[in-house]
């Protein structure tokens, strides 16, 4: 099945991303399904993108916090459930260790990933679930997994895309049916967005897609929905530590702010009245 939505196409810069580092002599992620997820359509689509080696690094540093991050947490909850909203091209099921996972997306993208790497080959146990999101209540979708006990939800590379009221609608559905739970997801200040962003911004509207939920307070508008940050990671300042942009880690901590907080991976606890 192809893939026609535009935002889902954006997948394949994420996973060519990951493609380019598992290539590399000192991978970060390492991983090894990105490129044949990608196919010769995804690998055309991600020559677009090749050459953007800061959003690159910082792609790829989002990935590897957002890894660590889940992995701490399964270590020490191996049967959690793991839920991914718009997926991707996503493999975590088969390369961290540990956890319950389900896989959310456009049935493009689903079927493109069980024709490559099937569910019943992952690592852990994982249910992949294809949705047309424009049409199916996600809330509707996820009800027959409906649990008191903490689940982790990752929203990754999402939220920019979509409208408040389509980010408020997802929220709120996460925390009616899982009214205990971790959200892992990105969140991009507009101030970031307008200094950072605009060349990136420019290939991926040639693809059909647009960044639309770029508020200049988007931990406050998740937090005023029932939520507690409990942690924040600047991508930018990581992935200058970890040297997978060309730029001093100090000189992104201490001298450009709008790079260090304009962009970040977030952890934030939905959790029932006692």
């Amino acid at each position: 099945m192809a893939i026609t939505n535009p935002v889902s196409k954006t997948a394949y810069y994420c996973g060519g991303v990951r493609m380019q580092d598992a290539q590399s002599a000192r991978p970060l992620v390492g991983d090894r399904y990105a490129e044949p997820f990608l196919g010769d359509e995804g690998k055309q689509v991600f020559n677009l993108f090749r050459d953007f080696r800061y959003p690159n690094g910082s792609n790829l540093t989002r990935c590897h916090l957002i890894d660590q991050l889940v992995q701490a947490n399964l270590r020490v909850t191996p049967q959690r459930r793991v839920i991914l909203v718009g997926a991707g091209f996503d493999s975590r099921a088969f390369r961290l260790s540990y956890g319950r996972w389900i896989e959310i997306d456009e049935a493009g993208i689903i079927a493109r990933k069980e024709a490559i790497a099937p569910a019943r080959n992952a690592a852990n146990p994982l249910q992949r679930i294809a949705i047309d999101f424009a049409r199916v209540n996600l809330a509707n979708v996820l009800a027959p997994f409906a649990t008191r006990e903490q689940v982790i939800v990752i929203v990754e590379g999402v939220l920019m895309y979509l409208e408040q009221t389509q980010v408020e609608q997802l929220v709120r559905a996460l925390g009616r049916v899982f009214p205990n739970h971790l959200l892992i997801c990105d969140l991009m200040q507009q101030r970031f967005f307008t200094k950072f962003s605009g060349p990136l911004h420019e290939v991926i509207k040639s693809l059909g897609a647009r960044f639309r939920w770029t508020v200049d307070d988007p931990e406050q508008r998740i937090a005023a929905m029932g939520y507690r940050v409990i942690e924040r990671i600047s991508i930018a300042l990581r992935a200058a530590e970890l040297r997978r942009i060309p730029i001093p880690a100090f000189v992104v901590r201490w001298l450009i702010p709008a790079l260090r907080d304009g962009y970040g991976v977030y952890v934030f606890e939905h959790k029932a009245p006692a």
